[in-house]
């Protein structure tokens, strides 16, 4: 049976019927543990997206890349997505992205093909039904009715994995360091995206801003003093403060509507290193 593939998709499927996968329920977390390999987790994960129940325990699912580390053909980048965006960790994808990133489960090139994944305009996984579950149940969305029916490992279904900003804001970091001339495609990536993601967005470029130019950086800094959340503009003062100095910066948090921006302050400058004379030598 052929496993699953990613493939990135710009046009969204207009369609009156929903795919509903069928399972027992959803998998617990003891059963997503007890999954054999890579395959056998993921087929687990595409079968109960939901996760169960919502948890802020983001070490279960770097856990559970631990224990399949290694095993099957699935790219641990690919596991790593699944991970990701889970429903189960929604709540606590920030420390969940950082726990993978610094597990060193997945090599450079894996982490720079999950980012490039979470950057993409739109998310499609494709695979076979069969892989999942021998059954599928089409819903009409006008009357209610439903039909099941057996399908065969040709089957295709897809799945739209749902991202939580704290992975754009990680995808955008990790995607400038790596690569700083790509700095204008990834503020127009941001563009397309709804308000909450395009800040995230935003924010990771802020994070990496030290690897630009001074006018990218400027340039930068302007986006993100514009955008709604106060985070994300505290974060573009912290830029400013360092291109143009502590008054300046000062002068723009006041002018803020926002309480918590109002109450910015320059960042800690960072210990000069002692310098050992030679006479201490």
């Amino acid at each position: 049976m052929l496993p699953p593939t990613w493939r990135l998709d710009a046009s969204v499927r207009a369609g009156f019927y929903a795919l509903v996968v069928l399972w027992d329920d959803d998998a617990s977390l003891e059963e997503l543990a007890a999954a054999g390999d890579a395959e056998e987790l993921c087929r687990r994960l595409l079968a109960s997206p939901c996760g169960c129940r919502s948890s802020t325990r983001h070490g279960e699912a770097v856990d559970l890349l631990a224990r399949v580390h290694g095993t099957g053909d699935l790219p641990g980048s690919f596991v790593a997505l699944l991970l990701c965006t889970c429903r189960r960790w929604d709540r606590v994808t920030a420390r969940l992205i950082a726990g993978i990133e610094t597990s060193g489960l997945l090599g450079d090139d894996e982490l720079d093909e999950l980012a490039e994944s979470l950057l993409a305009d739109e998310l499609v996984i494709s695979y076979p039904f069969a892989w999942v579950s021998p059954q599928w149940l089409d819903v009409d969305l006008d009357d209610g009715a439903g039909r099941i029916y057996t399908v065969d490992q040709n089957t295709l279904g897809e799945h739209r994995p749902s991202l939580e900003p704290p992975l754009h804001r990680w995808a955008a970091r990790r995607a400038l360091r790596g690569d700083p001339e790509r700095f204008d495609d990834l503020l127009s990536a941001a563009s397309r995206l709804e308000p909450r993601h395009r800040d995230a967005l935003t924010h990771g470029l802020l994070d990496a801003a030290d690897v630009l130019d001074e006018k990218r950086r400027r340039s930068l800094v302007r986006r993100g003093l514009k955008s709604a959340q106060a985070g994300v503009r505290r974060a573009a003062l912290d830029r400013l403060c360092e291109l143009d100095g502590p008054e300046t910066a000062c002068r723009r948090a006041r002018a803020d509507a926002n309480a918590a921006v109002r109450r910015w302050q320059p960042p800690n400058p960072e210990p000069r290193e002692a310098q050992t004379s030679l006479l201490e030598a």
